[in-house]
């Protein structure tokens, strides 16, 4: 996979208390939450503040005993927009964690907690790239990551690197069930898995193991929709590939060819597009500057990314802008972003 943290941040704040509880306060939502320490169970209706408990279970269970603590969290990333919210809050509040209690974890390994908890404590069977991101994250670059072995490596973006423009459809996720959608791709791509692997005569450790040329010689003993799940993420692995080297050369603009390829794919197999996204890529397409867009996130709402270059972002932000202002309400918002450095933490 190819990601990045963007210049977007969680912040939290926070201190040790006597009491076996956590006080949040999330300034974004205006909401407290308290957490009984002693009680470290998922909620029947998860909530902002099961992510708050799932990032004090996991780290827990990891030998850092958090102890009682008053927490402030504060958000410049947008909710429910497919920018990782979830995953940003996570590593704010692990890293405040570990320095009050100057503790530390390997970041490859605090990643796989953090994902572990909201697998389990918030029901999102996420995989692992949301939280390497916010960990990881290097200015001016992004990040490769193979999510079965964590191999990685950063990747520059140039000089002067193109800004990441995102824009908010504001259709957010929750509008078309969240948490739902995803798990379902997860076991529909589960299930091609498993048929591939006993057609190949071989474990597959994912899909990603499997070439597009093997998945169509044995696309017939795979069921639809798994069928196209597939070769969405068989192809999306392939083009990850292909971007890298691309990278590697300093050759951006294919970078940008393949990000509009993954979006026609998402929309034509994984099916987690939507109107207002592709409505939204479209319009980006006519603006000068655009190195390459497609949807971001989960999809079925949130954000689009698109890569544009340092000259044009001016006239290609201006351009968006005017094309968002037609559309019915509620008007999309346009950011300029850059790739920056993920989460850190530190005693004041």
């Amino acid at each position: 996979m190819l990601t990045a943290a963007i210049d977007r941040y969680v912040v939290a704040v926070g201190r040790p208390m006597a009491r076996r509880c956590v006080r949040v306060h999330s300034a974004k939502l205006d909401r407290d939450a308290e957490i009984d320490l002693e009680v470290l169970t998922r909620d029947a209706r998860p909530d902002w503040s099961s992510y708050v408990k799932s990032v004090f279970t996991v780290l827990g269970a990891a030998g850092v005993e958090p102890g009682g603590m008053e927490v402030v969290i504060a958000s410049g990333v947008p909710i429910g927009a497919g920018l990782s919210s979830s995953a940003a809050l996570e590593a704010a509040l692990a890293m405040l964690v570990l320095c009050v209690r100057s503790a530390t974890i390997d970041s490859v390994e605090l990643a796989r907690l953090l994902q572990r908890g909201e697998n389990e404590y918030v029901g999102v069977r996420c995989g692992l790239l949301d939280q390497f991101s916010s960990l990881h994250g290097q200015a001016d670059r992004l990040i490769f990551l193979d999510c079965t072995t964590c191999e990685h490596e950063t990747l520059s973006l140039g000089s002067p690197a193109p800004a990441i423009v995102v824009v908010d459809s504001r259709v957010s996720r929750e509008f078309v069930g969240n948490q739902a959608p995803y798990n379902l791709r997860r076991e529909e791509c589960e299930l091609a898995a498993e048929r591939l692997s006993r057609a190949l005569g071989r474990t597959l450790t994912g899909l990603c193991r499997a070439s597009s040329e093997e998945l169509e010689r044995y696309a017939s003993d795979i069921p639809e929709p798994a069928l196209s799940r597939a070769r969405h993420v068989i192809g999306e692995h392939e083009r990850v590939l292909a971007a890298r080297v691309a990278l590697k050369s300093g050759d951006v603009t294919r970078l940008g060819a393949l990000m509009g390829e993954s979006h026609g794919s998402s929309r034509r197999y994984f099916d987690n597009s939507c109107d207002a996204l592709d409505q939204l890529c479209e319009l980006a397409a006519g603006q000068g500057g655009l190195i390459g867009g497609r949807l971001c996130g989960g999809g079925w709402g949130g954000c689009t990314v698109n890569l544009v270059e340092s000259g044009a972002v001016e006239s290609f932000v201006a351009g968006m802008k005017r094309a968002v202002a037609t559309l019915p309400e509620p008007t999309p918002q346009v950011h300029v972003c850059y790739a920056s450095d993920g989460a850190s933490g530190c005693m004041l």
